[in-house]
């Protein structure tokens, strides 16, 4: 069933779990800069928000690339790119107005939250505080 991610940012304690869990999951190694989740953070008064792909339903960044290397999966509703047609152009990156969509300046290729096939990494990793859970939406 189609689902997306839920952020409570004022739960986020900044401890990077998440950070790290999505690049494991997506790459098989622990990278801050391979990782569909960034943290901002405010270290001086303890403010860490999390960004990462809410799936949100207008999909700006669909409908900005220009070669059509964004779509949605049709099962778990998750934006997925489709790095052989994608040029790199940040125009995804650009669109997206909730800064949910990250670059890898390595492969020059958008980072964006695939949700797992449904089942989160950085969900898992969350247990506590929380801050960051899967919805399951519509049907």
């Amino acid at each position: 069933m189609p689902g997306r991610l839920l952020v409570e940012e004022e739960r986020c304690t900044g401890c990077t779990s998440c950070v790290l869990a999505c690049s494991f999951a997506k790459e098989g190694f622990f990278s801050f800069s391979r990782s569909r989740i960034r943290i901002l953070r405010d270290q001086e008064f303890a403010d860490f928000r999390p960004r990462v792909c809410v799936q949100c339903a207008e999909a700006h960044c669909i409908s900005a690339c220009p070669v059509g290397a964004l779509s949605r999966d049709g099962a778990t509703g998750a934006i997925v790119l489709d790095e052989r047609a994608c040029i790199g152009c940040r125009k995804c990156v650009e669109a997206c107005p909730y800064g949910g969509v990250a670059f890898d300046e390595e492969r020059e290729k958008p980072l964006i939250c695939d949700l797992c096939g449904g089942e989160p990494a950085c969900v898992e990793v969350c247990r506590f505080p929380e801050a960051i859970r899967y919805q399951e939406v519509g049907g």
